[in-house]
């Protein structure tokens, strides 16, 4: 059985898509504070919490960094309507599992699926940006260190 939580406004047709699956237990989470949220986030202990970045008080990114810190276990994926960027990753603290585009919500019984499993759901692009960034790095530590 997968335990997934769902938070922000928009959520209602993702939340139905995973109720439809027998081994989903889904739990909604909709506008709250930020320390009342994540209060009722440790709480359920999910296995993987869905955040989408349509939310007015926080953002997506340190919602996912703060949830990290507090349950190590549970994978995080966001829903954007903007496309996932390495900037985005950073901010998470590198904790986030999957990025779902608007366009692609009707894939998101799969992206729980393949975050459960241990898997990541991010673009191509955006694997191909941190593979770049981090040669990047490794460049400049090596010149630094010779």
């Amino acid at each position: 059985m997968i335990n997934v939580c769902l938070v922000g406004s928009d959520i209602k047709k993702e939340l139905a898509l995973l109720q439809s699956q027998h081994n989903i237990t889904t739990n909604a989470i909709y506008e709250t504070s930020f320390e009342a949220l994540l209060d009722a986030i440790e709480k359920l202990s999910p296995d993987v919490l869905v955040i989408s970045d349509q939310t007015n008080q926080l953002s997506a990114d340190e919602l996912c960094f703060y949830v990290s810190l507090r349950l190590s276990k549970t994978k995080t994926i966001i829903i954007t309507d903007k496309p996932a960027t390495y900037e985005q990753l950073k901010l998470s603290g590198f904790t986030c599992r999957g990025f779902v585009a608007f366009e692609q919500r009707h894939a998101i019984v799969r992206a729980v699926r393949v975050v459960h499993d241990g898997e990541a759901w991010i673009p191509r692009k955006l694997v191909t940006d941190v593979l770049d960034k981090l040669a990047k790095e490794e460049k400049r530590h090596n010149r630094i260190n010779n």
